[in-house]
């Protein structure tokens, strides 16, 4: 609290060294032949009288700090002519940039790959489609390999299931949004990042550091919010299909139709199966689990001058089946054959209200409303495990200013409800929660210098009681090429203990709760970035540096150092996590990006020994040090498109298994040892298709025996959940993108 004291004490007198100034902002968008709207990401706007500039940020949106009046405002973007505004003194400026028609069917309005958003408070990076096309991406897992933050591990070697990592910390710390809905989160939080089609995706937007109190309380690590394509902005037909080595296919379909200039409608399909055997380390068990899943989504769009109305519903339905390679079904032969299956269904609808003001766009109300029933029926072996979630999720948002936009508030409030029944063996489990919260924010802004975030919220959970979340962010402009930010902030969660363990089921060790076993965490988190922006010759480059650090209150262990035995309780003493990453983006020749990163973790806790004694140990399975780097090279017209990336993991360390074995002070560690992979894709583009073939993992690296015991499934030494790196060997793909403008 003294360290979130001193951040709020040195933000005030930082501004105390700057003069308010009148400023200009504004937001830029397309406007094409047949009417769409798009923003414009990174479109340059200069003021002639003075030559401030700047670049469009998020939503299109700009500000630049001005000393005199009138003045001709400049607008360019690349494949749109120049356009100009005049301003006679501070206003919100509404400018569209206007495409000639026999120009419009080749232009493809992207923003900048892997581009920071230096408008934001929130140390935010935007990944765009072009980003997500330098890899297969056939869903939100696969949307980070070229991503230097976010890590992706499979959470065991039977069932499939994925989880990233953010800060040193799991998924789970991470508030996962789509459309500022939440999505990735009780019974999901299993295989939710394969539910999410890649070909879906507009952009994703990844915040460090604990998010805005008005998106809720849950962000402890980060936040990352997933915008899926708009009925009115999309191609009137897309086409995606994939296939790889292993038996992987998919199918991917989008359709959009502008039913007048206000309604629009689009539909999205996705089919995916894993059709194919493989066992590549010759252990008996399948290196992925058979399935196939279908996945569709309906929404509804209109929009006019004074209102935004969006809605929809979408269905899902995955069947999976995995274990040795002999086993056909549960029905047969689960007693003397391994075998693992689930089966999920899903519905979800929504509902978005925004009231536009055109005259005071500063003010603004917004209403999200969310509703969804998830089922899972798994079994792993001879164990049955069933799971049913419904719940609804509502947030209100009203924004405004005080006396000019120099001081601006949004405050609201928002409720969530979630029921939950599970049955595991002849144990079942049942609980409602309910969750009324209310929250306000304040903007204070000093032009082109200075912007801070003050944030409270507070909740009340039927069972927990009230729980008060604040949370600063604080954005300084040091120069027009040097952005530093600071935040901190506190979070807290509800733990789902079997549906965010789900992968520790496959196993044979017995699973032992101890002590108090009020499942819930809390944490602070606190760090800071520098963004500086520069010159290599002629060539811009840039650095991005930030340090981050969480320290946890209270957190759900799950204590794997005792063999054949999984247990979980309450944090008996100290766990933190430090988090240090510096990444150099770099142009060097036309069409030639480079990305490198290093990335630096200690994640700690205590935990107890088999004597009752306190060890602090590092987090198993986190590789301490990770290197990316990632070569883009288009020809022009991105006729040609190559990418490569190449990441290097350091060591971790890992539980020691051995049948007997105890942790105590006096324990050995064991370690896993620093491996690379490499990826690679190769891109032809044509008037309307691209053609894409690639690979991951191209170095074969895999673990040996990711499967501990595999010749005993049936034993309480059998682990699957040893994973430190790869379990699949070498993958080739290839696929076809189609659309229809």
């Amino acid at each position: 609290m003294r360290l979130f004291k001193s951040f709020l004490s040195i933000s005030f007198l930082l501004g105390h060294f700057f003069t308010y100034g009148q400023e200009i902002t504004g937001r830029v968008m397309s406007l094409d032949s047949e009417g769409n709207m798009e923003d414009l990401i990174g479109a340059s706007v200069v003021y002639s009288p003075t030559r401030a500039a700047t670049l469009t940020a998020a939503n299109g949106y700009f500000k630049l700090a001005v000393n005199r009046f009138p003045g001709w405002l400049v607008v360019s973007y690349v494949g749109f002519p120049t356009d100009s505004v005049f301003v006679e003194k501070p206003a919100f400026q509404h400018i569209h940039l206007m495409v000639k028609s026999n120009e419009l069917n080749e232009v493809k309005v992207l923003a900048n790959p892997g581009q920071m958003d230096g408008m934001s408070t929130l140390h935010t990076e935007m990944i765009s489609m072009k980003t997500l096309a330098k890899a297969a991406c056939c869903n939100l897992s696969e949307s980070f390999e070229t991503n230097a933050s976010v890590s992706v591990n499979f959470t065991d070697g039977v069932t499939g299931a994925k989880q990233i990592q953010l800060l040193g910390l799991s998924g789970n710390y991470v508030q996962s949004n789509m459309e500022n809905m939440p999505s990735i989160r009780g019974l999901k939080s299993t295989y939710g990042l394969n539910y999410i089609p890649g070909t879906w995706i507009r952009s994703i937007d990844l915040s460090k550091g604990v998010s805005s109190v008005a998106n809720g309380y849950e962000s402890m690590t980060g936040a990352i919010n997933v915008e899926l394509m708009k009925p009115d902005t999309s191609d009137r037909y897309f086409l995606n299909t994939y296939v790889n080595s292993q038996g992987r296919y998919e199918v991917n379909q989008q359709a959009a139709v502008k039913l007048n200039s206000h309604l629009s409608t689009g539909i999205l399909t996705h089919f995916s199966q894993q059709a194919a055997r493989t066992d590549g380390n010759q252990d008996g068990f399948m290196d992925q689990p058979l399935f196939d899943l279908m996945n569709v989504l309906n929404r509804w769009k209109y929009k006019s001058d004074d209102w935004i109305i969006q809605w929809g519903a979408g269905y899902l339905r995955e069947n999976r089946m995995a274990g040795q390679m002999g086993f056909e079904d549960q029905t047969s032969n689960r007693y003397l054959v391994y075998g693992f299956g689930s089966l999920t269904s899903r519905f979800e609808g929504f509902g978005k209200i925004a009231r536009l003001f055109q005259n005071k766009p500063w003010r603004g109300l917004g209403l999200i409303l969310n509703t969804v029933q998830h089922t899972n029926d798994s079994y792993f072996a001879f164990k049955n495990y069933k799971g049913r979630q419904q719940s609804l999720f509502g947030n209100f948002i009203y924004q405004s200013i005080l006396g000019n936009t120099n001081h601006a508030w949004k405050a609201g409030a928002s409720f969530l409800y979630d029921s939950y029944q599970e049955a595991y063996i002849d144990s079942s489990f049942a609980r409602t929660e309910m969750v009324p919260g209310i929250f306000a924010e304040y903007t204070w802004t000093v032009p082109n210098h200075l912007t801070l975030v003050l944030g409270q919220r507070v909740d009340w959970h039927n069972l927990y009681g009230a729980q008060w979340i604040p949370r600063m962010h604080l954005k300084w402009d040091v120069a027009q090429d040097w952005i530093v930010r600071v935040s901190a902030g506190k979070g807290w969660r509800r733990v789902n203990p079997l549906a965010e363990n789900m992968g520790y089921l496959a196993n044979g060790r017995r699973i032992q709760l101890m002590g108090d076993l009020n499942p819930v965490e809390k944490s602070w988190n606190y760090g800071f970035s520098i963004t500086k922006d520069l010159f290599i010759g002629s060539r811009k480059a840039n650095v991005v540096l930030d340090v981050y650090r969480t320290d946890f209150e209270r957190q759900w262990m799950v204590d794997m150092e005792t063999a054949g035995l999984l247990r979980m309780y309450a944090s008996p003493g100290l766990s933190f996590a430090n988090s240090v990453q510096v990444e150099f983006n770099y142009s060097p020749a036309k069409r030639l990006e480079c990305k490198m990163a290093y990335r630096w973790q200690d994640v700690q806790s205590d935990y107890w020994t088999g004597t009752g004694n306190l060890s602090r140990l590092a987090k198993p399975f986190l590789n301490k040090e990770r290197v990316l780097v990632n070569l883009a090279y288009a020809l022009p017209n991105d006729a040609w498109k190559f990418d490569f990336t190449w990441q290097w993991n350091g060591g971790s360390r890992i539980p020691n298994a051995k049948a007997g074995h105890s942790h105590e002070l006096s324990s050995a560690l064991v370690n896993a040892p620093a491996y690379s992979t490499l990826n690679a894709q190769i891109t032809k583009k044509f008037k309307r298709v691209d053609i894409y073939l690639g690979g991951e993992n191209l170095s074969n690296f895999t673990q040996a025996n990711p499967l501990m015991n595999a010749t005993d499934p049936f034993g309480r030494y059998f682990d699957a959940t040893m994973i430190w790196g790869p379990i699949i060997g070498r993958m080739i793909y290839s696929g076809l993108r189609f659309n229809i403008l």
